[in-house]
């Protein structure tokens, strides 16, 4: 079997700039490129080495409100956290909403998750030091 390897993450927003800038301000994300394609403003940011693509609907495209909340699909990314208790307290502070508060997950790794514009669903986790 071939190997693959994850590529990319994309959101759809509708407003990109503001998307990105969320990401570079919370995660110290890099914007990569910044385009139009298909008449749609596509922004790609480096966030710690994966490309996240961000893009609004192409004109006249009409997509249904993302969803936070736990459901089918897609349901979220996890971002490592060196410090999840700082990085937690930091976000608030923001104004970002906490999903679920720190837990202790399996093997003493701790997790939480927060809303991310556009309504997507990202796990922060702490992994239990070697």
């Amino acid at each position: 079997m071939v190997a693959y390897q994850l590529h990319h993450i994309h959101i759809k927003s509708p407003d990109p700039r503001k998307t990105a800038q969320w990401y570079v301000e919370n995660f110290g994300a890099r914007i990569a490129s910044e385009r139009t394609v298909n008449g749609a403003l596509f922004i790609g940011i480096d966030l710690s080495g994966v490309l996240v693509n961000i893009s609004a609907p192409a004109p006249g495209q009409k997509l249904p409100k993302g969803s936070a909340d736990m459901h089918l699909g897609l349901e979220h990314f996890g971002l490592v956290s060196p410090d999840l208790e700082k990085d937690l307290a930091r976000l608030k502070a923001k104004g970002v909403e906490i999903l679920q508060p720190l837990t202790e997950g399996a093997g003493g790794a701790k997790i939480a998750f927060i809303k991310a514009p556009d309504d997507v669903r990202i796990e922060l986790l702490q992994l239990p030091s070697s």
